[in-house]
């Protein structure tokens, strides 16, 4: 019986350590940072870059409901994209890399466009047909056929609502009201 609690403290220790360590190990173990950080000012302007086009998204929402007159919107949106522009600015003086890459995917990109033919035909979407489902011998009511007045199709004498657009029939046979579900 004395071995059988030693078993159960030693199993219990080693889980023990397990879990320490899987806890504690990605805090010790020296890796590098997940995003590096090479220069503060860039970062600093990207942030105000951000945070100024958020603020341009907030001042058109504000805008939009009626929180913000007509003037006060250009006044504020017009400084606002100022800011912002200069922000790019800014951080392409920065990364002058980054332009040339961007100058040159244009180039590429206006080059393979103008490799294509220049009209394109385009496809037009079609809407499938409903079909409608065949519908049993039409049965008459006083020797007339009922059709709903909604789609025309025809209307079975027990039924109370049209197969096919699903109006409600009155008791004269035609369907009336708006189509249900």
């Amino acid at each position: 019986m004395d071995a059988t609690l030693w078993m159960t403290l030693i199993l219990a220790l080693l889980v023990s350590l397990a879990a320490l360590f899987y806890v504690i190990g990605p805090l010790v173990a020296k890796q590098p940072p997940l995003l590096q950080v090479e220069d503060d000012r860039m970062t600093d302007l990207l942030a105000r870059k951000d945070s100024a086009l958020r603020a341009i998204k907030e001042l058109e929402f504000d805008h939009q409901v009626g929180k913000i007159d007509a003037a006060d919107y250009q006044r504020l949106n017009d400084r606002l994209r100022r800011q912002a522009i200069t922000l790019l600015q800014q951080l392409e003086q920065i990364t002058p890399l980054s332009a040339a890459l961007d100058e040159q995917l244009e180039a590429e990109i206006a080059q393979r466009r103008q490799a294509k033919p220049a009209t394109t035909p385009i496809k037009s979407v079609s809407t499938p047909t409903i079909s409608t489902p065949a519908m049993p011998p039409v049965a008459t009511v006083a020797g007339a056929a009922r059709f709903c007045t909604q789609c025309g199709a025809r209307i079975d004498s027990g039924f109370k609502f049209c197969a096919n657009c699903g109006a409600a029939v009155t008791a004269a046979g035609e369907a009336v009201g708006e189509r249900s579900g």
